[in-house]
């Protein structure tokens, strides 16, 4: 049995993104201590339930996702040393930018067997377009050529992102460079589900409610849509999400507006987000870039067309015109112009849906995704 730590920079969502790994790495035989910043107050109970549910051991790190104070990096750096000398990890798997920055090279200087740097997506840094965003990237960059060669293997999630590190040269001397579909998805918990009888069309983003997730976008083609159908009342908008710290967030006041106008409605932080799936006709994530979206898997295993952009991450999810359609980045109209296509035949969800959900059982399988993962972690 080997002692095994994953890193992450996020407490609130470890469990919906790691929790069939710890299942997996715990079947196998291992202890799994989950090394994470203190949930929210509303995630808590059931990150500390789930958790304990499968078996791991929770450890909180004083990481902030926005800190850009030296010293507290400083500080994490040398909490991170510390805890490699507390908890002695066979293997680290450290995922996030923050814990790959840090984590990775005190992993090293502890003599952990396996080090592995999982990408799991570029960030705040990389996807906005902010003149604070592109100097945080330089820093990033900085801090990804020092910590990155000494990984054992570094993980991505998506081969665009693997191609623009060897680009901008972040990888240097990395011997193993492996590309895994993202956390994969649990077929059996997110089953196929019938879409919503009656013929309405509900259309449905989850996620943070972040800029770089494409929340705006799409609540400005709901907006467009809605004018241009004024007379339609087959349609509808929803959003399942919660307001985040990051710089990329939208504010409540925007969110009020939103709701207030009637142009969308609100679903609020959903811990299942099941009921939502199956009550929606087609999801829509136009995020600026992504890892791989755990939130678009799971939509494709309930059997949903998905609307999505043509970015790094997201367009490895669908098929354009099978199981989704692809639409540029940073454009509501051509947002709108994709959701319509539903509403002009209302056969194309179920289409798309069952090739979706077929896609998912081929590609995404979280039981074959997840094999992958221990074997890079060499357990």
């Amino acid at each position: 049995m080997s002692r095994i730590a994953l890193i992450g920079g996020f407490g609130d969502l470890v469990v919906k993104l790691r929790g069939s790994l710890i299942a997996a790495l715990r079947s196998a035989g291992h202890e799994v201590i989950v090394c994470v910043p203190a949930p929210s107050p509303e995630a808590r109970p059931g990150v500390e339930a789930g958790l304990r549910e499968l078996g791991a051991r929770l450890v909180e790190s004083p990481l902030v996702r926005s800190g850009t104070n030296p010293l507290g990096e400083l500080a994490l750096a040398s909490w991170y040393a510390d805890f490699m000398q507390r908890e002695r990890p066979d293997a680290v798997l450290a995922y996030n930018p923050k814990p790959v920055f840090y984590a990775v090279p005190a992993a090293r200087r502890a003599g952990v067997r396996s080090v592995v740097a999982m990408i799991s997506g570029l960030g705040y840094a990389f996807t906005s377009q902010e003149l604070k965003a592109r100097a945080l990237a330089l820093v990033a960059m900085s801090l990804y050529r020092r910590s990155l060669p000494l990984a054992d293997r570094v993980v991505f999630q998506n081969s665009d992102d693997r191609q623009m590190f060897d680009h901008l040269g972040l990888l240097g001397g990395v011997r193993d460079v492996q590309v895994i579909p993202g956390s994969g998805v649990d077929l059996a918990r997110f089953a196929e589900a019938p879409l919503p009888a009656g013929g309405r069309i509900e259309f449905l983003f989850v996620g943070r409610l972040l800029r770089d997730k494409g929340v705006v976008d799409f609540v400005d083609a709901a907006r467009a849509l809605r004018a241009l159908r004024t007379d339609d009342e087959r349609f509808g908008f929803r959003i399942a999400g919660f307001l985040d710290e990051n710089p990329s967030c939208v504010t409540r006041a925007e969110l009020d507006q939103w709701t207030r106008s009637g142009t969308v409605e609100w679903l609020g932080r959903l811990e299942d987000v099941r009921p939502a799936l199956a009550a929606c006709t087609v999801f829509v994530l136009p995020s600026h870039r992504e890892g791989l979206p755990m939130a678009a898997l799971e939509a494709m295993a309930t059997g949903r067309a998905v609307v999505t952009c043509d970015v790094a991450g997201c367009r490895e999810t669908v098929v354009d015109g099978e199981s989704g359609i692809l639409v540029p980045p940073r454009a509501p109209a051509a947002l709108a112009v994709a959701m319509e296509q539903f509403l002009e035949d209302p056969s194309l969800a179920a289409r798309m849906g069952r090739a979706a959900r077929a896609r998912a059982e081929r590609e995404f399988d979280s039981v074959k995704v997840n094999a992958r993962m221990v074997s890079a972690l060499g357990a």
